[in-house]
């Protein structure tokens, strides 16, 4: 069975190195050739890799099937559906997820739903379960791809969404006695009301009860799984701390809820006359008890993943049969992955089971509490706590390359602090917070029992408080590292340093002789004459990293949101995943929000030492025809504007010419930057710089057809043309006929809505070109999303 199992596992994750979904023909036919040859060869368990993979092309194929029945171009479509997210008018949120029954005359079918994410920014009432009718605006999912940051792509795969869309009007659909036919007019009555979800009507009635309390945010997040009410600085609180893994309904908290229904069970058992119906009452309260919890979280993959476990173990139990720890862990893997295939893409389905795994191996090499009667209570609770924290150091080690992967860094106090925070949490907010949903009937115990629960989280935000700042972003060039100090604990834990000295010394004399494994780090020597020019993905706007050695100049900061900017989503993480922490000096071409708009953070959070501007800003030197300087060996020459302005528009953008005349005398290489500039400054500027010939060109103003003349291009010759632009962009962008024009020059058209981050890396006349769309992170759902 073990064999039969991790082939399966083997088999379905493999989906995540398939560049394409293969036809069916192919499929079966590899399929049956690969059976044959297993079986003849006796390779069982390659059979059942096969089996696997058969399990994934399905699940890969329902869910293509779906997204296909949304436009590749965004439109106007009507859909008819069920509201799928918890909402309260309380907490208000313009997102919300989704399910359709109908899109436009189709008709979904029950087996293969499909889900999407849908914005609408006017205030309106819903409820998860009312059914509604929507005039949207869909398209598919897809987002920006860098090479570090955010995957909206990856994110929406594994979360089983199809599309997202925006909310343009809609009509809630009430019950009638007899239905309507698809997407004919809705059959209102205001005497019937729509099906509101248990969930929802357990939620409204929890916001209602915890009204006023300092941390209902927290409270909804740890009893429903619903996180609307935290805010940026909530979740960097908790990032910092590393206590998001307790502010939501995780495997922990399940873990929990089977704790008290098994409690519960046995005081009732206690309390009542002996009888062999009670005999197996804490067995089976306990999985209630968690079965509700993962209820009210709506089945996320931890919880489905503890749901599993308990469920196993229960029956285990009941059967009393005995399997080992890990074999448990193997078949809810498994049977997680052959119901959602897809779920491998989400960070909780790898980070719930990678943790489970950590302390089952913490367990078998003797990182637990041995009982002794014997003992004072004393010295029991000094064990207890030891291996308490010993079991937090080594999560905090071992989880290093998962957290790596998925948040791109760790938060150093997380050890200390889950240390104080998970007993207290687990022994006191969590139960309190159970009793008061129990008690929902009983208004004024739960409010009371609420008002606990939330006096209970005091303690833990004061420790979350003190760890603000606490969080390290890893950079690739440590990955070395990580991987090293996370194999040398399992090494020690294992494999104890008294018995096997000899191998730790010739380690030791390899890691040390070896210095290509410790990789390259920022004072590392680089080639002579190489630079690097990296166009950033930032949707409808800009962001150009020219860098070298390790450092770092940025053009353009892109645009900046309510939440957030593309300072922080993009600019900042791709920086960071290099190294890179601080700039040193930022351009802005003119003053356009997509242009400008995160400027401020990006000066609060990666402090560049110098900054220039083409109109007047406090702190900034100017950047205006004649200023010309030279970094890393690089000269930036300033074409344009000819004067600053007090608030630069479109034609006064800076536009910069880059050269390595200095380090490639023989073969130099000349980037030209753009900003926005239009027909009139274009023409201008050629009359002024009628020899310039830029290899490679920033197209101007996303490819508008107010710019990019054929008198602005004569004299040039660009191998290639960049474009920043958003695919759904409402402007149409970049205008066909602009193309055109450059393809009619032999430019090769590199846009980011298409090809992702574009990166050049450029070496005595030699240009490197990396997208990261198609040669970096390309992938089956990638192709799906933009085909």
């Amino acid at each position: 069975m073990n064999q039969a199992v991790a082939g399966i596992a083997l088999g379905i994750l493999s989906l995540h190195f398939w560049p394409q979904i293969p036809d069916y023909i192919w499929f079966v036919t590899a399929l049956m050739i690969g059976g044959v040859v297993s079986y003849f060869l006796r390779l069982r368990m390659l059979i059942w890799v096969v089996f696997g993979t058969l399990v994934a092309k399905i699940g890969a194929t329902f869910y293509a099937d779906a997204v296909r029945l949304i436009p590749i171009e965004r439109e106007n479509i009507t859909i008819v559906g069920e509201v799928s997210s918890l909402l309260n008018q309380n907490i208000p949120t313009s997102k919300f997820d989704f399910t359709l029954s109908a899109i436009g005359q189709h008709e979904i079918s029950y087996w293969n739903p499909l889900r999407v994410r849908l914005e609408w920014l006017r205030a309106v009432e819903m409820k998860q379960g009312e059914r509604w009718q929507l005039e949207v605006r869909l398209r598919r999912p897809y987002g920006r791809v860098n090479r570090a940051g955010f995957d909206a792509e990856r994110y929406f795969l594994g979360n089983q969404l199809h599309g997202k869309g925006m909310v343009l009007s809609g009509q809630r659909i009430f019950l009638a006695e007899q239905s309507a036919p698809l997407l004919s007019e809705p059959q209102f009555s205001e005497s019937s009301l729509s099906e509101v979800s248990l969930r929802q009507l357990a939620l409204d009635r929890v916001v209602a009860l915890t009204d006023g309390l300092v941390h209902q945010p927290y409270l909804l997040a740890l009893s429903f799984g619903f996180r609307d009410g935290l805010d940026n600085a909530d979740w960097l609180r908790l990032r910092d701390s590393g206590l998001s893994h307790l502010m939501a309904i995780s495997g922990l908290h399940i873990g929990l809820a089977v704790v008290c229904g098994w409690w519960l069970g046995c005081q009732i058992r206690g309390a009542a006359p002996e009888s062999d119906m009670l005999l197996w009452l804490p067995l089976w309260l306990g999985l209630l008890f968690a079965l509700g919890y993962a209820w009210l979280a709506g089945f996320s993959l931890p919880t489905q993943r503890a749901l599993l476990m308990s469920s196993i173990v229960m029956v285990l139990i009941r059967l009393r049969l005995q399997w080992p720890g890990w074999q448990i862990l193997l078949v809810a893997l498994v049977t997680c992955l052959v119901f959602n295939p897809l779920g491998s893409y989400s960070a909780g389905f790898w980070l719930s089971f990678s943790a489970v795994f950590i302390l089952y191996l913490a367990n078998i090499s003797g990182l637990r509490v041995d009982i002794d009667r014997e003992a004072s209570r004393l010295r029991t609770w000094r064990n207890k706590l030891r291996q308490l924290a010993l079991v937090q150091l080594v999560l905090m080690c071992m989880m290093l390359p998962v957290q790596w992967q998925w948040f791109g860094g760790i938060s150093l106090v997380a050890a200390i602090v889950n240390f104080l925070a998970v007993p207290w949490v687990s022994m006191l907010t969590v139960p309190l917070v159970l009793a008061a949903i129990v008690s929902l009937w009983l208004p004024s115990l739960s409010a009371q029992l609420w008002w606990l629960a939330d006096l209970s989280l005091f303690p833990v935000m004061w420790l979350a408080d003190f760890s603000n700042g606490a969080w390290w972003s890893i950079s690739v060039s440590w990955l070395p590292y990580l991987l090293g100090g996370t194999g040398l604990v399992a090494l020690l834990w294992f494999l104890p340093v008294r018995t096997f000295k000899a191998l730790y010394l010739a380690v030791t004399l390899v890691v040390v002789s070896w210095r290509g494994l410790l990789g390259p780090t920022k004072y590392d020597a680089v080639p002579a004459a190489q630079w690097q020019v990296d166009m950033l993905d930032v949707g409808h706007g800009l962001a150009i990293l020219i860098r070298r050695g390790g450092f770092a100049v940025l053009y353009d900061t892109g645009n900046r949101w309510e939440q957030g900017s593309i300072a922080t989503a993009v600019i900042e993480p791709v920086l960071l995943a290099d190294g890179v922490r601080e700039l040193d000096g930022m351009i802005l071409s003119h003053a356009d929000s997509d242009h400008a708009g995160g400027a401020a953070d990006v000066i609060a959070r990666l402090q560049p030492e110098w900054k220039r501007s083409s109109d007047r800003r406090d702190g900034f030197m100017p950047c205006r025809r004649g200023e010309s300087w030279q970094w890393q060996q690089l000269d930036f020459r300033v074409l344009w504007p000819p004067r600053l302005a007090v608030r630069a528009a479109n034609p006064h953008s800076c536009v910069i010419e880059i050269s390595d005349r200095a380090l490639s005398p023989a073969n130099p290489t000349s980037v030209l930057l753009t900003g926005d500039i239009d027909a009139i400054s274009e023409l201008l500027l050629a009359k002024l710089e009628p020899e310039i010939a830029p290899d490679v060109l920033l197209v101007p103003h996303h490819g508008s057809k107010t710019s990019s003349t054929k008198t602005w291009l004569a004299s040039m010759d660009p191998s290639y043309a960049l474009v920043s632009v958003a695919r759904y962009n409402p402007w149409q962008l970049p205008s066909a006929e602009v193309k055109q024009r450059y393809l009619d020059k032999g430019a090769a058209w590199l846009t980011t809505a298409r090809n992702g981050q574009v990166s050049f890396t450029i070496e005595e006349g030699k240009l490197g070109l990396l997208r990261y769309r198609q040669e970096v992170k390309d992938s089956w759902f990638r192709k799906l999303f933009s085909e």
